[in-house]
């Protein structure tokens, strides 16, 4: 990305790298209780639901702001498809290696695939300001509440809306979560359009641990995969 045209905020990193770290915490519980020595219910613990729900938000919102960024000068074409094509290898990756360990788990369509679709989608919305914060909240009421049997079909499971859960290790469909992405890019808008909130986004991290946080957030993708892949690696010796 050209520096010159698209500034790196430091903050945007450090919130990154709080929301890898958070995911950190979550896949090894996770973990851990797939190996038998954490007893916890992830898909019916409202505290872990919620623990999810805030590491999807502080990901996908990022995506969303992400996107505003990119574009709200020139996109260059040349980071944002290799970006994609990082994206697309590790999505693939994940799916592939999954499938190998954990074939009645294995991730169909996680946060990887997710944010390949939606950095793509998204690009249609940019332009957009409050009717991203409306259409995001619709696009998640419906998400959350509009079932149907087609979407059953292996071939759509990816959009969501299904009327069956689906046991996968990691899942994240189109709906509701691209409604994150929406509100990402009101977000991003709102805070770096204008001058109202230059001395947030001019922070700059000073201290080792806000520096080390900011450099996790600037490799997320790649410790994403890794650390993913780390998971299924135990999983697959001790489970």
């Amino acid at each position: 990305m050209n520096r010159t045209n698209h500034p790196r905020y430091q903050l945007l990193d450090f919130t990154r790298g709080i929301a890898i770290g958070l995911m950190f915490i979550f896949h090894f519980c996770f973990g851990l209780s797939q190996l038998g020595y954490l007893q916890v219910s992830f898909s019916n613990d409202l505290s872990w639901i919620l623990f999810r729900f805030v590491i999807v938000f502080m990901f996908l919102s990022l995506v969303g702001i992400g996107l505003f960024l990119a574009t709200r000068k020139q996109l260059n074409p040349k980071s944002y498809f290799k970006r994609l094509l990082l994206l697309l290898v590790y999505a693939s990756l994940i799916t592939l290696f999954s499938h190998f360990v954990r074939p009645d788990f294995y991730v169909y369509f996680g946060i990887l695939h997710l944010i390949f679709v939606c950095s793509i989608l998204g690009l249609l919305f940019v332009k957009l300001h409050w009717t991203n914060l409306f259409l995001g909240i619709a696009w998640m009421i419906i998400g959350y509440s509009v079932q149907f049997d087609v979407f059953n079909h292996p071939g759509f499971q990816w959009l969501g809306m299904t009327s069956q859960q689906f046991s996968a290790d990691d899942y994240a469909p189109l709906f509701p979560w691209f409604g994150l992405v929406l509100i990402g890019i009101f977000i991003g808008r709102s805070m770096f359009e204008g001058e109202r909130f230059t001395s947030l986004y001019q922070w700059q991290a000073n201290h080792w641990f806000t520096q080390l946080v900011s450099w996790a957030g600037r490799q997320s993708i790649h410790l994403y995969f890794i650390h993913f892949q780390f998971f299924y690696v135990l999983v697959y010796f001790f489970g």
